[in-house]
């Protein structure tokens, strides 16, 4: 009899693991299928961009300018997430953090590179964060206070090398844009400088016209013009390739004979690492549209900036070769961050 009843449960048994089997097989596919429906519907809610910037900054002004084109390219909302703090690192570990969704997007700079190689510890990995595409770039314009008697980077040199006390230069803090951009000064002209730092290039500005600093290297801003253009400030260089529309008679750096003081201030989207390709292809190709058309063109030439074009492919060969040139330039410095 109890032969009889072992004979019969074990076919049960295996029946009851078919039956298993197949269940787990249909969630399995109805799991794909559903994963594939939700990338179809991609966005199918809000996306967060988040800024690692305060709010009303030349950084955050293009973050809302993209998150506006974003909206209306891809029928959902774009919420800007302002996140600023420890150089932008507080902004950038929130986004390399989130769910690789295609729901949460950085909007990175200079900084976001540049403090993975001046940093020894950091919350997240350079490789948590991913390109995705290039928005704008504009150049850094150095600038001084009109009462020191230079009009070119040669007699800045020479005046900076006969002041006893040194000059004083604003910047953002350790590793940002400013900082590297006087390094790379101090450096190149063999002149010391004190580093003096403040929350933002507004504040540097208010203490170059309060004469608390002598010099600063900021970006071209409308402001910044004017007050060049008024004689407030004496804007001595750009540092690129090609000198400002709106300042035709400021020599760029290499025309005054230093080359190696080159900085841009740049701004594009990261997403977390694992990030749908298609979903960063498609949040790609809807801004490279938006910033390709004439209004947003003429916006950005206003302040001194012009459009990241490019591919994915175009944009994460410029952030390797960043990377490889600042961290070069930070290694040959010895610039770290404490």
């Amino acid at each position: 009899m109890q032969a009889s009843k072992t004979s019969l449960a074990a076919p049960f048994r295996r029946n009851a693991l078919a039956r298993g089997a197949s269940l787990l097989l249909g969630i399995t596919l109805a799991s794909n299928v559903l994963a594939q429906t939700t990338d179809a519907k991609w966005p199918a809610r809000p996306i967060r961009l988040v800024t690692p910037f305060s709010a009303g900054g030349p950084g955050d002004d293009t973050a809302r300018l993209i998150a506006h084109g974003l909206s209306k390219a891809l029928g959902q909302s774009v919420v800007v997430d302002n996140k600023p703090g420890a150089g932008s690192i507080i902004g950038a570990d929130a986004v390399a953090k989130a769910a690789p969704d295609g729901y949460t997007l950085l909007a990175a700079a200079n900084g976001t590179l540049i403090n993975s190689l001046i940093r020894n510890k950091m919350p997240y990995a350079a490789a948590d964060l991913v390109p995705v595409t290039g928005v704008s770039s504009s150049p850094s314009l150095l600038v001084i206070d009109p009462q020191i008697k230079a009009t070119n980077l040669k007699e800045l040199q020479a005046f900076a090398k006969s002041d006893k006390n040194g000059l004083f230069f604003a910047t953002t803090g350790i590793g940002s844009t400013s900082h590297f951009s006087g390094e790379m000064l101090k450096a190149s002209m063999g002149v010391p400088l004190t580093f003096v730092q403040y929350k933002s290039g507004g504040e540097s500005s208010l203490a170059l016209l309060a004469r608390q600093v002598q010099l600063l290297s900021e970006v071209p801003s409308v402001g910044m013009v004017a007050l060049a253009k008024s004689g407030k400030v004496r804007a001595l260089a750009v540092a690129s390739d090609r000198r400002l529309p709106q300042l035709p008679e400021v020599p760029t750096t290499a025309e005054a004979g230093f080359p190696e003081i080159r900085m841009t201030h740049w701004l594009g989207l990261m997403a977390p690492k694992g990030t749908p390709p298609e979903v960063l292809d498609r949040i790609n190709s809807a801004v490279q549209n938006f910033i390709s058309s004439r209004e947003v063109r003429e916006t950005m030439a206003a302040s001194n900036s012009e459009p990241m074009l490019g591919d994915r492919a175009q944009f994460t060969r410029f952030i390797d070769i960043e990377n490889k040139r600042l961290g070069k330039i930070a290694t040959d410095l010895k610039i770290l961050a404490q």
